[in-house]
């Protein structure tokens, strides 16, 4: 790690530069895992003929498994250089794709079986780290001989029940997701953005949230014309390359946070050396009724909009019937609108109060899920762009409102628990609507819970205060 002392502001353009790559990282990231793979679900579906709560419970694995992990990954966001974490989880989403391409009922498949491996070592490795955080007196050893038998548990199980079975293959490829969007999603993301911003911090994280909805909007717009050409199969396999361009960038030009730079954050004070000296501790932090109050607000929100993004394009195409490309420009549309949601809301929140944006950002994504709720086709597309719109803030302001109520200080466990709540509403949200679309026959009854978890997350939302003073941070 580099200690050096920092002396200097960066130069002015570096930092958006950091911003931009941030941007990239999600664009795949989330866009990958989350949002810009649904398109290839109409495909799979025909292809294997899975019910549809049981191929989404993907997302609850993927999603949980990344709320489980990720106060975990934030000791290591703490105490690593982020640049590195990114490089790891661009890695891993090369792999799952390819892993995609080759999922099959019989017979082991090598890669697939790797993927395996790979994963339940470096989940039972996450296991022992979290032993040892609960349990001080455990030594490095006991840990070790604990991540062994877990992971030797782990590969029988697997061999005896998953391997072989294409629906498992994707259970697995999604485990392996969820390292990824722990690695180099929001998270980390957001702490390295933030660390080079005390000026235009609220845009910065905004640009580098812009990539969520450039994954959601170009990978549907472009997918399907790939898909029709070469068969869904080569399209994963094509897909598999971009990761490969962003590892190749963050090793050839990020340096990590100012601290490992040798330099400063734009617009720092020079009466704080370190960003990380100031904040709240983690402990102090949910002690706060603001904690709670993002992290319970986070998870109804994430619930509604993963259960309607999750299901877009299969409401859309199996619903109302719209060609595949149609229903990935409806998902490019609803993106293009949260992207600009993002930008737009970060300015704004560096400007005026953060609070009152995020209160009316909940608002218009309330009206949109009510509009939804209503199963009118007429009124589908308008009420997902509403979505959308109330939705890229919110994406803004929640990541924002973590880092600036309570500091850098310990950011990475902070946001990590925060994300775990945030996770869990994720992955219940794909799969519970996946299953009331199953019990109903339509997506109406599950559409109507939305609605009321935003409504529900604006009463919350209310409780959000900010836990220290910022104004020391800038320079006067």
């Amino acid at each position: 790690m580099n200690d050096k002392v920092p002396s200097r502001e960066a130069p002015r353009f570096y930092p958006w530069i950091v911003a931009l790559t941030g941007m990239f990282a999600l664009f795949l990231s989330n866009g990958m895992t989350a949002t810009g793979i649904t398109i290839f679900d109409p495909s799979l579906l025909d292809e294997f003929g899975w019910a549809r709560g049981d191929f989404k419970f993907r997302d609850a694995i993927n999603f949980w498994t990344t709320a489980l992990i990720s106060p975990f990954v934030g000791i290591l966001i703490d105490r690593l250089n982020p640049k590195y974490l990114l490089m790891l989880g661009t890695g891993l989403l090369t792999l799952g794709y390819f892993g995609y391409s080759v999922i099959a009922n019989g017979s082991p498949v090598p890669l697939l079986e790797a993927i395996a491996v790979l994963t339940i070592v470096a989940l039972s490795g996450i296991f022992s780290l979290a032993l040892r955080e609960m349990f001080r007196g455990l030594s490095w050893a006991a840990a070790g001989v604990i991540a062994a038998v877990a992971a030797a548990l782990g590969l029988w199980l697997y061999s005896q029940y998953w391997m072989g079975v294409a629906l498992k293959q994707v259970y697995m490829i999604h485990l392996l997701f969820s390292m990824a969007l722990s690695t180099a999603g929001s998270m980390v993301v957001i702490y390295l953005v933030s660390s080079w911003f005390v000026r235009h911090r609220g845009l910065a994280i905004g640009i580098a949230l812009v990539g969520t909805s450039m994954g959601s909007a170009i990978l549907p717009l472009l997918n399907p014309y790939l898909i029709e050409a070469y068969g869904w199969r080569q399209a994963y396999v094509y897909n598999a390359f971009m990761p490969i361009v962003l590892f190749v960038l963050v090793l050839l030009v990020i340096k990590g946070t100012p601290r490992h730079a040798g330099t400063v954050a734009l617009g720092q004070s020079d009466a704080i050396a370190d960003l990380k000296q100031h904040g709240l501790t983690f402990s102090q932090a949910i002690r706060t009724r603001t904690f709670w109050a993002i992290g319970v607000s986070g998870f109804l929100t994430y619930y509604a909009i993963f259960g309607f993004v999750q299901h877009l394009v299969l409401h859309l195409s199996k619903s109302f019937d719209y060609a595949l490309r149609d229903a990935g420009r409806v998902l490019f549309f609803f993106s293009l609108v949260a992207m600009a949601a993002k930008l737009l809301n970060g300015a704004l929140a560096d400007r005026i109060d953060r609070h009152k944006v995020f209160m009316g950002c909940l608002v218009i994504m309330l009206c949109g899920v009510i509009g939804l709720a209503t199963m009118q086709r007429e009124w589908v597309v308008a009420s997902a762009l509403v979505i959308g719109l109330g939705w890229g803030g919110l994406f803004t302001l929640y990541n924002m409102l973590a880092v600036n109520n309570f500091g850098l200080r310990e950011i990475g466990r902070i946001n990590g628990t925060i994300s775990l709540l945030e996770s869990f509403g994720v992955g219940f949200g794909s799969w519970i609507t996946g299953r009331l679309f199953d019990a109903y026959g339509n997506y109406q009854v599950a559409f109507s819970v939305q609605a009321a978890a935003v409504f529900l997350a604006l009463l919350i939302g209310t409780q959000i205060r900010s836990e220290v003073d910022e104004r020391v941070l800038a320079r006067a």
